[in-house]
């Protein structure tokens, strides 16, 4: 019986949280999650729009996320 190797792949992406109004008049907000596999391009955006940290966690943003995948034959 053959033992199959099945091999491991680590993706790396970068996630912003980017927090929008859509009206000033009404409290409510919206959050949409961006995912970059570029840090730079991440903190470009991040900085473009004032939001290095997100306003309300006070987390940094365009932190990494590594992903694990099987590469199956």
């Amino acid at each position: 019986m053959k033992e199959h190797q099945y091999k491991l792949l680590k993706i790396v992406t970068y996630t912003m949280y980017l927090i929008t109004v859509t009206d000033i008049e009404n409290p409510t907000f919206e959050v949409h999650r961006l995912v970059f596999d570029n840090h730079a391009e991440c903190v470009s955006l991040a900085t473009a729009v004032n939001q290095l940290r997100d306003p309300i966690s006070t987390k940094k943003n365009c932190r990494s996320v590594q992903s694990f995948y099987y590469d199956l034959p």
